[in-house]
């Protein structure tokens, strides 16, 4: 695999286009183009930045995603083109597909639909990896990642990105722009990759029980009001709680515990109920052990060091042809002027000469480090994911 990337911050959107295709073609020397990732901020988000992508590369397949910034090389991007072009070697297939109007009740089944329609084009050949980009909030329930594992493999290595769902991100699958959809690509044959994620929170204060929850509400945490964790804590009423929930969401989110050797998975606040009940990024089961959790910039940045450190140390002097960052918002809020310390981190661990790419997501799914979750994928906020593609 061969991966070229063309990146544009024109303001007119075709001369941006243009120049992103131009830049990409030249890096990929003549090399046959099998398909096309295109990542961009907002203001790019319009069907004639498609067709023109679309002219110039010609019938190939194209997919992903706008959001708040974009992540290459020079940093974070607030406003700008990334058009990554692949060239694949005969031994590698892949398939590209997607479902649209994915709504609560339909979480599931959208899931297998997707999981489906990508096996589809990769039957009879070793399956290897698949990456999703969605803009709903259904798929803050684990029913669309069931759903998806149940056609794909519980075990099948799958990274996925959540983008926020309004009208300025939106998804790119062929000559389409989608809003409460997921699209993906799958691939399969002789495909080499390492797949790392981290975060960087640690637990504060003692461990709770969540008494009563449904999906992602939170109602008891203790037999009380879930509130009354942040209330105990920050010596606040739920007036004031509510005043600085986006603060709350980035430096205090809820860690789920998942295991005994304390390995917890985030959990960033979406609105805090006046009953006292806490909405929450992604599902907290009835019966989870929960912790409040902390973090500093110091943290962030070391969890990204870390996690481009392992990559290398995986791929073993392989050589890295692609890597892909999946990185949260909310860690681009904590660190605030620093945030470009992180993207700088992992590409000098990496290499400056790696092609590096990413986007910022409101969620993320990947499978967990250890061996000892047998690759299962799971639901994470304030992540930042690492996938790259070795030799």
């Amino acid at each position: 695999m061969q991966a070229a990337i063309g990146i544009s911050t024109a303001q007119d959107h075709l001369k941006a286009a243009k120049e992103a295709v131009e830049k990409a073609k030249q890096d990929l020397n003549g090399k046959k183009i099998k398909f096309a990732f295109v990542f961009s901020t907002g203001e790019f988000c319009h069907p004639l930045v498609l067709e023109t992508i679309a002219d110039l590369i010609g019938p190939v397949q194209l997919l992903g995603a706008s959001s708040t910034a974009i992540i290459c090389n020079q940093g974070s991007l607030k406003q700008g083109l990334m058009v990554i072009l692949f060239s694949l070697e005969e031994s590698i297939y892949f398939n590209a597909a997607c479902v649209k109007d994915i709504g609560a009740n339909t979480a599931l089944t959208s899931g297998e639909e997707l999981g489906e329609r990508l096996l589809y084009g990769c039957k009879n050949v070793r399956r290897n990896l698949s990456v999703i980009f969605s803009n709903t909030s259904a798929v803050y329930n684990s029913n669309f990642i069931t759903g998806l594992q149940e056609k794909l493999g519980r075990s099948f290595p799958l990274v996925g990105a959540s983008i926020t769902a309004h009208k300025e991100s939106c998804l790119y699958f062929g000559p389409e722009i989608l809003h409460n959809a997921a699209c993906g690509i799958l691939w399969g044959g002789k495909l080499n990759f390492n797949l790392e994620i981290g975060h960087g929170w640690q637990p504060l204060g003692k461990p709770r029980y969540v008494t009563r929850s449904l999906g992602d509400i939170v109602n008891e945490i203790d037999g009380v009001p879930a509130a009354n964790l942040y209330k105990e804590y920050f010596a606040k009423e739920i007036p004031e709680l509510k005043k600085e929930l986006k603060r709350l969401s980035v430096f205090y989110p809820l860690g789920l515990r998942i295991s005994e050797n304390n390995d917890y998975l985030l959990r960033s606040i979406v609105s805090i109920e006046s009953d006292g009940s806490l909405v929450f990024r992604g599902e907290v089961p009835q019966g989870s052990y929960v912790r409040l959790m902390i973090s500093s910039k110091e943290a962030c940045l070391l969890s990204a060091s870390n996690v481009a450190k392992t990559t290398l140390r995986n791929v073993g002097g392989k050589k890295i042809k692609f890597a892909f960052i999946l990185n949260s918002l909310s860690r681009n809020i904590l660190l605030g002027r620093q945030a470009i310390q992180e993207i700088k981190l992992i590409r000098d661990i990496l290499g400056e000469d790696v092609p590096l790419s990413g986007i910022y997501t409101s969620a993320e799914q990947a499978p967990l480090n250890s061996i000892n979750y047998l690759g299962k994928t799971y639901f994470h906020n304030n992540s930042i994911a690492l996938l790259t593609i070795v030799d």
